[in-house]
């Protein structure tokens, strides 16, 4: 099982599209995750970051680090997005080996907190993210705001 980083190994470029995709997009987002990614391989930026999980050569998981998970919450950055495992792999604390992977990646690009949103309650909370508020999104939702100190 390896978290592979994809801005370090752009010969995942593909895949991570394809994945990622097949997980968060629908018809009217398609370009945008392949935008997103292509992009974040040739930034100076810290960020974005897209991660795959990988076991035997299958992907059974990404997330990505990002400024904004569009939500109205500007003010607040890095956030994690689009955590997502297979079915027949959840329960084994793999989502939370990714935000692990995320939070020292996070903290060695020199920021100090981490944010998510989510409607999920109960499982962040396992990994140190703390409520902080709702937010809003441009179509008209509502997601709680979670917060991770990388400061320890």
């Amino acid at each position: 099982m390896q978290i592979i980083n994809v801005r370090e190994h752009v010969e995942y470029q593909e895949k991570a599209i394809k994945y990622i995709q097949s997980k968060w997009a629908n018809e009217n987002t398609l370009k945008l995750y392949e935008d997103c990614i292509t992009h974040s391989l040739k930034t100076d930026n810290s960020l974005p970051i897209w991660y795959l999980l990988e076991n035997r050569g299958e992907i059974i998981g990404c997330a990505g680090l990002i400024s904004n998970d569009f939500i109205s919450r500007m003010d607040l950055w890095p956030w994690v997005c689009a955590l997502y495992i297979e079915e027949g792999y959840r329960g084994m604390s793999l989502g939370g080996k990714l935000l692990l992977k995320i939070k020292k990646d996070t903290k060695n690009a020199g920021f100090n907190k981490l944010y998510l949103c989510t409607n999920h309650i109960g499982y962040y909370e396992k990994y140190d993210f703390s409520y902080i508020g709702d937010g809003y999104h441009p179509w008209g939702s509502i997601s709680r705001i979670y917060e991770a100190s990388l400061i320890k």
